[in-house]
């Protein structure tokens, strides 16, 4: 309380020092402020007013440094949910947010584990989220009901959402330490893609010859673009003079939201459907990496597909047709889109490639499995990997572990064509018959 004549003291301040019934003189100030933006506060005491002031000088210098802890921790649904909305849009993509959004939705939300404290959050309780997900007992999910089992794939990208999340709260001073750090999880590393041999490879490239979309998918074969890198081509990109591809952007989609007012729902479940829908559609951004953005050559049979696309794609372009404009205005004549112009959905795209495999005659895989088809090539063709990582985008010299079988392999034909070479030719022997034949050689015909 302020006494008459003073004014009000912020909250970096504290309270001016009161005597208690007790004798003791107390202080109150704000330690913090938890993800809601709700104020902590704490007290401090003294047998005097000076000393009691004193204290308070120092527990707010402590706390104007970040090391005094919240009193309260959040919950770990709240702490999540301030990430995903507050802090996460700082440095992560709008949809890889939606990605994360969407695990802990699906897999946290209705689950036990949501409702803990961070401060009480243990390895064991992460252990038993991804027990249950993994479908040793039943889960709750937003909507009520028992999901399938979940991938160990997916349990290893639910593990690094909330490595990440929790990593930011140690940061951020709001949790001590980060009890997902001790836990293991297996997931992708025994993950095995789909390779295409160079018989099946030939098989889908003359399969391609023959489709009207087939120059997207010689494309993905031979050079192993990223989906959205492909799918977000144009025409002004292909120098067919130089043959070479400019990789710059790519395309991808975000869900639609609601955009009817608070008051005034339309209703509807998905956001897609709200007439007032908003902030959904199609975009375009940058590659994946720095190293995304790249120069590529084209091999002679993409050359000739891209060129008889472009024939086949002008006459099936419709009446309404217009090149995609982007959210930045930029227009764009896209090498692989509807026949209106606009972008290939990546579900079309990833449907059109599984009927594609299905014609082909071969094994059944995704539509990245393409991109591994093509470095596993480049790699066997003996084509330094340094080249390959500037081929494919890789930004990061630990991609060409995934193929360090294919490295492995092309060491020991190495390793053979090294013995074959410091190998001593045998002497000729063909005019040898016998050991008889020899001595009469050496002494002279009348030995």
């Amino acid at each position: 309380m302020t006494t008459s004549g003073q004014t009000r003291r912020s909250n970096n301040e504290g309270t001016v020092p009161r005597q208690r019934k007790d004798g003791q003189w107390q202080s109150n100030y704000v330690a913090g402020y938890l993800p809601s933006g709700k104020p902590v506060r704490k007290s401090v005491y003294g047998k005097t007013k000076a000393e009691c002031a004193a204290k308070l000088r120092a527990a707010i210098n402590k706390a104007s440094g970040g090391t005094v802890a919240l009193s309260r921790a959040p919950r770990l649904i709240e702490w999540l949910d301030h990430y995903l909305d507050v802090i996460a849009p700082n440095d992560i993509k709008e949809r890889t947010i939606n990605a994360h959004r969407s695990k802990i939705d699906n897999y946290v939300r209705g689950h036990r584990i949501a409702s803990k404290r961070l401060d009480k959050l243990t390895p064991t309780d992460i252990d038993i989220l991804y027990q249950d997900a993994r479908g040793s007992r039943k889960r709750s999910t937003k909507q009520g009901s028992t999901a399938d089992p979940l991938s160990p794939s997916t349990i290893l990208g639910l593990h690094r959402v909330l490595r990440r999340a929790l990593n930011v709260a140690v940061n951020r001073g709001v949790l001590g330490s980060n009890p997902v750090l001790r836990v293991d999880v297996a997931g992708r590393s025994d993950f095995e893609p789909q390779v295409y041999t160079t018989g099946e490879v030939r098989k889908m490239l003359a399969a391609a010859v023959e489709l009207d979309d087939g120059a997207r998918w010689i494309l993905n074969l031979t050079l192993g673009p990223r989906q959205g890198e492909a799918l977000g081509l144009s025409w002004s990109d292909i120098n067919f003079d130089t043959g070479r591809i400019k990789i710059v952007r790519e395309v991808f989609s975000l869900p639609w939201k609601h955009g009817c007012a608070k008051g005034s729902e339309c209703g509807r479940r998905y956001g897609s459907n709200c007439l007032a829908r908003t902030g959904g559609g199609f975009f375009t951004g940058p590659p994946k990496s720095a190293a995304g953005n790249r120069s590529v050559p084209m091999p002679d049979q993409l050359l000739s597909a891209l060129k008889e696309h472009r024939k086949v794609q002008a006459l099936q372009r419709t009446a309404d047709w217009a090149p995609y404009t982007d959210q930045a205005g930029v227009a764009h004549e896209l090498v692989f889109c509807r026949p209106n112009g606009q972008p290939i959905d990546h579900r079309a795209d990833w449907q059109a490639w599984k009927d594609f495999l299905a014609s082909a005659g071969v094994p059944d895989g995704r539509v990245h499995d393409g991109r591994h088809t093509a470095a596993t090539t480049l790699l066997l063709l003996g084509i330094d990997p340094r080249v390959v990582m500037e081929i494919l985008g890789w930004s990061q010299v630990a991609m060409l572990t995934r193929y360090q079988h294919v490295l492995d392999e092309m060491h020991d034909d190495v390793a053979k064509k090294l013995t074959s070479h410091w190998t001593p030719e045998p002497e000729p022997t063909s005019n040898i018959i016998s050991l008889a034949d020899a001595r009469k050689q050496r002494l002279g015909d009348g030995a």
